[in-house]
């Protein structure tokens, strides 16, 4: 089991740098897509294993709406959302592919060292699930504001969404179901507000470039 785990650690580590690499918005999508779908599987692994040992069957459901909402509904609000703003291809990072993965091989090498340097996880081993899953939260954050336009910032935010999940998965091997279905319901009302105000700043300026909100200032 542990092996899996780790497989699909490395898998969604491998997820984020390729959504760093693309260059198309609706790529940004296609990958998340993909990314939650693994997050989908990786629940469903921990929630078989709770439910075969505890019984527990809170990770299960916790799983069937992770494929729901991140894997189905999301996706198909952003791809729609997209399709309806997109009005040319331009450019939509500040800096060169080949750099900006660089520099989240450098973020993956400073989560191993500073989880190294944590203590009271494993008694000093190095949980290399962690180090995967915080990588990806970081990596996220980066693809975020390393983004002009106001779909790429609303998926490197769920991808931050889904290392935070993930990591706390692997932490806990599942969650409250109270608190699960919480930060559930939080992403999804967010995506909703931030598809709006995504179709705001289109009608507004006629692109989602978000350096055209500069515009606003007095």
């Amino acid at each position: 089991m542990t092996n899996y785990l780790d497989a699909l650690s490395v898998l969604l580590l491998v997820s984020a740098f390729i959504l760093m690499g693309n260059k198309r918005t609706g790529s940004y999508i296609k990958t998340f897509q993909f990314q939650s779908a693994l997050v989908a599987l990786l629940t469903g692994m921990i929630g078989i294993t709770s439910f075969t040992t505890d019984g527990r069957i809170d990770v299960l459901i916790i799983c069937a709406i992770v494929v729901g909402i991140k894997v189905v509904f999301i996706p198909y609000l952003l791809k729609k959302t997209y399709a309806k703003v997109a009005h040319q291809v331009e450019k939509d990072f500040f800096l060169n592919i080949p750099l900006l993965v660089i520099i989240c091989c450098f973020i993956v090498v400073f989560c191993y060292f500073a989880i190294a340097e944590t203590t009271g996880i494993n008694a000093g081993i190095i949980n290399n699930q962690i180090v995967n899953s915080v990588s990806v939260i970081l990596i996220g954050l980066f693809f975020m504001i390393s983004r002009k336009k106001a779909i790429g910032q609303i998926v490197g935010f769920l991808v931050i969404e889904n290392g935070i999940f993930v990591t706390a998965l692997f932490a806990t091997h599942g969650m409250p179901f109270i608190v699960d279905i919480g930060i559930l319901m939080d992403i999804l009302v967010a995506v909703v507000i931030m598809g709006m105000m995504v179709f705001k700043i289109d009608e507004k300026f006629g692109n989602i470039n978000v350096d055209k909100i500069k515009d606003l200032r007095g």
